[in-house]
């Protein structure tokens, strides 16, 4: 539309300027030649008729001043039709938008973000100035992060982090032995314990947690030697890693059915821990997660659980559970020293039983294995015992190093055809007597027991 307007007023001020440099021509003022003997001639007499036709001073004024008025008459069609087909554009526009307000507020008012001076462009609002949108958004998140900063205060017993609508506690104050964390502060809903917040007290010995918490960060109770019981909220969903690290007197726990992950170290060496029940809905239980928890008693597994990562349950000698068959992760170490397990069935979804993941599971007397495992790792089974008799998955393809050594009781185990590889040492100590294998598998001499029997499929 700039370029329209901009080459309208160009044709005015041409045609302007022709008419007047005709007129000017006319009168002489411009266009005259130096006149030769015969042209003075004529010039004198023709003199009387151009007298009679020569123009005053006044009419010549007259005439130039008609011919301005005229090219301003012009110029100014031309702003009226600019004006036209910039409403009729932004008219277009607004229907297009479909969603977007009418830009015109009136017949003759256009729509800007901004006031426009009186002097500026003859009055005219044609330039439309656009916000700065990421400077707008800037605003706005600094004004919200303003709001959400948190308050750090200070009772004497706690401090906490107070924000608009919750408490954060990140550090416990107080000597009490029994101690129930409360569920306001500051008139707030008291809903997370922060990182190391109750860490190596030296006085608590009993914790009730307010059913609002939902969340326990990292290390909060760690090293709390004379911790023996903690009552956690119904609400709770996380419970951070290593929160109950070394506590070495905890003897009962109940983790809620909205946890769905027990961390890394949660309940590391927690010596005498006896009395567990886990959440329904839990998932994973993490590396460590109950390492040398002798004592705790464990008969059950959620049936959700999929993941039990390296040295979970390691030298906890008094589980004896079953493997839910969702699982699909056994880690290295897993069950080690377990020596209360008594039945061990490996799910299919387990394509890996890992390094040691039942060693010296002395208790174990029957061992099954559904399709699926590839791999029976590293000193899987060693040490196991009481184990007399292994039937293996057909979908076994390696056996691994000393995988069933010191099985002292096994007698009877049938090889599947599809087993490539059994490594060095991985049946010796058993009972083994005689053994079938594909012709294709590859094993070491001292992978059987000294005398025995290989025969071929």
């Amino acid at each position: 539309m700039e370029k329209v307007f901009w080459g309208m007023v160009g044709c005015c001020t041409l045609v302007f300027g022709i008419l007047l440099g005709a007129y000017l021509n006319k009168i002489g003022v411009i266009g005259s030649e130096p006149e030769t003997a015969v042209e003075a001639a004529s010039a004198e007499e023709g003199s009387t008729e151009e007298a009679s036709t020569e123009l005053s001073p006044e009419e010549v004024t007259a005439q130039v001043q008609s011919l301005v008025e005229d090219a301003q008459d012009n110029y100014a069609t031309a702003m009226v039709v600019f004006d036209d087909e910039e409403k009729a554009s932004q008219s277009e526009g607004s229907d297009a938008a479909g969603s977007k307000t009418d830009r015109n507020e009136s017949e003759n008012q256009v729509r800007t973000n901004e006031a426009v001076a009186a002097d500026r462009n003859g009055s005219h609002e044609y330039f439309l100035e656009v916000e700065d949108s990421s400077t707008e958004d800037e605003t706005t998140e600094e004004t919200s992060s303003t709001e959400a900063a948190p308050q750090s205060k200070n009772d004497g017993e706690y401090q906490y982090q107070l924000y608009s609508d919750h408490v954060v506690i990140t550090k416990y104050l107080g000597t009490k032995s029994d101690l129930v964390i409360p569920d306001k502060l500051d008139g707030q809903p008291v809903t997370e314990l922060g990182p190391s917040c109750f860490a190596s007290s030296t006085s608590l010995v009993r914790v009730s947690v307010p059913d609002g918490v939902t969340s326990i960060g990292e290390n909060a109770f760690k090293s709390c030697a004379l911790l023996v019981s903690a009552q956690l909220p119904k609400n709770l969903t996380s419970l951070g890693m290593g929160a109950f690290d070394t506590c070495t007197a905890l003897v009962s726990v109940n983790i809620p059915n909205g946890v769905t992950e027990i961390k890394e170290k949660t309940f590391n060496n927690c010596l005498e821990l006896k009395n567990i029940t886990l959440s329904k809905g839990l998932t994973s239980i993490g590396k460590l997660a109950f390492f040398g928890c002798t004592k705790m008693e464990l008969d059950k597994l959620p049936t959700g659980l999929n993941t039990i990562d390296d040295q979970a349950f390691f030298s906890c000698a008094n589980v004896n559970a079953t493997l839910p068959k969702g699982l699909t992760k056994l880690g290295v170490s897993a069950f080690e020293d377990c020596t209360a397990m008594e039945t061990v069935n490996i799910p299919a979804g387990v394509e890996t039983v890992s390094n040691n993941a039942f060693s010296g599971c002395t208790g174990i007397t029957e061992l099954t294995f559904k399709n699926g495992t590839t791999v029976i790792a590293d000193s899987a089974f060693a040490g196991c015992e009481k184990i007399t008799e292994a039937i293996l998955p057909r979908t076994l393809v390696s056996i691994g190093l000393d995988a069933f050594s010191g099985c002292t009781e096994l007698a009877t185990v049938e090889i599947p055809r599809n087993t490539l590889s059994i490594r060095s040492g991985a049946f010796s100590g058993t009972k083994l007597t005689e053994v079938t294998v594909t012709k294709t598998c590859s094993y070491q001499e001292d992978s059987f027991p000294e005398g025995i029997t290989i025969n071929n499929y």
